[in-house]
């Protein structure tokens, strides 16, 4: 028997949350190996990756020489972090499975929408001086204003996937209101961003006023945008959710929760966690903030 979803429902609220804390941890798994691979296909090292939440993130790398950074092979170093993510969301949108299931799709949303907060709008405006794609662009000699490019880019992923999210919404109620849409929208995605910005609040103090002026304009738009257009129905039923895949669910958000703990923890002095899988060498990136599990990197320079 086939069981539509309410969204609405607190099993399908609890379900997108888990979904959200475990993208949130995809999100910027995925940013940190952008860069790491990008850094590879210059020639680095990858020996490391440092994943704050209240900070840049770094793969943590070999550099083959001291002005690797300025050079056209460091394009995909500087440029990863927001090139494999966003990728990975337009894949994700183009998705639709034959048996697609409740759980798949929130999952799909919550990713989508993760990765447009975060590597779409967080980390390209949070630091204006040693950001990536604020340093590329200044390397590049362009303005520093084109910063904003990415972020709106990203804003347009993120109302893709609130579109997603009503048409879930809407296969079991079809006649949903305004009130009821921005509800949806807020409660299943806008939500869990005010939490999360709590929790980075915490950890590092108010974030700087650029990302939470883009995070705040995205949020805006995906409101008044869900409150005046309403896409159809999702086009095939939804499976109800499984008891495995729910667990799987859980797992995933634990998963996302103790990397974020053990290679981006905050340390004392404003510093933060990083690991280690490889020496540091004469050149490389660990910024001076970051304390990898390993204490090999005194003395190296860094670029």
């Amino acid at each position: 028997m086939r069981i539509e979803p309410d969204a609405t429902a607190v099993s399908t609220t609890v379900i997108s949350w888990l979904a959200s804390v475990a993208a949130l941890g995809a999100a910027i798994i995925l940013s940190v190996t952008g860069q790491g691979v990008g850094a590879m296909a210059g020639g680095c090292g990858w020996i490391g990756v440092a994943i704050p939440l209240d900070r840049q993130v770094w793969a943590l790398v070999n550099q083959p020489v001291l002005n690797f950074s300025s050079l056209p092979t460091a394009w995909g170093y500087w440029l990863g972090s927001m090139v494999l993510p966003l990728l990975t969301a337009l894949l994700l949108l183009t998705l639709r499975p034959r048996k697609p299931s409740v759980v798949g799709q929130i999952t799909v949303v919550q990713t989508i929408w993760w990765i447009a907060m975060v590597a779409g709008i967080w980390l390209p405006l949070l630091d204006p001086a040693d950001g990536h794609f604020s340093r590329w662009l200044l390397l590049q000699h362009f303005q520093s204003a084109w910063v904003w490019s990415v972020p709106a880019s990203a804003t347009a992923l993120a109302i893709l996937a609130s579109f997603r999210l009503l048409e879930i919404a809407r296969r079991s109620r079809s006649n949903l209101g305004r009130r009821a849409r921005v509800t949806i929208i807020v409660v299943h995605l806008i939500l869990p961003v005010v939490v999360w910005l709590c929790f980075v609040s915490r950890v590092g103090g108010l974030p700087p006023l650029r990302p939470l002026l883009g995070l705040a304009a995205a949020a805006t738009a995906v409101v008044a945008i869900g409150s005046f257009r309403y896409p159809p129905p999702y086009p095939r039923p939804l499976l109800g959710p499984s008891r495995g895949a729910v667990i799987a669910l859980g797992v995933g958000a634990l998963l996302s929760l103790s990397m974020l703990w053990v290679m981006g923890r905050p340390l004392p002095q404003g510093r933060a966690r990083g690991v280690l899988w490889g020496a540091p060498g004469s050149f490389n990136n660990i910024r001076p903030w970051i304390e990898p599990e390993t204490r090999l990197t005194a003395g190296a320079e860094h670029d």
